[in-house]
């Protein structure tokens, strides 16, 4: 037994010889598989080109969706913005109210539970997709990257955001 059979065998990636024909084909190279590819969960099996097509226009939306996630928490965060100006401009300039404005700045707390679902539904995908991009398969790494284009397209065409977050997975 050399030293690369003896590293297989101590990590399990020798199953005893015997090979299950529904078995994942787990790569850690970079890969073209469209047969035996689990994408994710051992129930996302791609067994046929047909299933591969339909599980990569699934990931391209879910690439869209992120960026839609983002466009989404900056509309609302620009609504919250907007609505306390209006409200800031509506005041009266007597000791009272100048008592209280710093209040009037704070978001409420359903706003805050909202931004927090739309952060953590973006966290959430974005780990996701990491994970499809670890696959290493090539149509799968493509559709991610295809997804955050056609998601950065159509909602970040009119928006410049120059403190923005860079690309990150979250």
């Amino acid at each position: 037994m050399n030293y690369q059979q003896f590293i297989i065998k101590a990590m399990n990636y020798d199953h005893g010889g015997s090979h299950d024909s529904d078995a994942c084909n787990m790569q850690m190279l970079f890969n073209w598989d469209t047969e035996k590819l689990c994408i994710i969960f051992t129930w996302w099996r791609v067994n046929s080109i047909g299933f591969l097509i339909l599980s990569c226009f699934i990931i391209i939306l879910l690439a869209t969706s992120f960026e839609f996630l983002r466009f989404a928490l900056r509309k609302y965060d620009t609504k919250i913005q907007v609505s306390y100006s209006q409200l800031q401009e509506g005041r009266d300039a007597n000791s009272e109210e100048v008592a209280t404005q710093s209040n009037a700045n704070r978001i409420t707390y359903v706003q805050q539970l909202v931004r927090t679902l739309i952060h953590t539904s973006q966290v959430f995908l974005s780990f996701f997709l990491m994970l499809v991009f670890m696959t290493y398969n090539g149509f799968l790494m493509i559709s991610v990257i295809i997804g955050a284009a056609i998601g950065y397209f159509v909602f970040s065409s009119s928006v410049i955001d120059f403190g923005g977050k860079s690309i990150t997975c979250h």
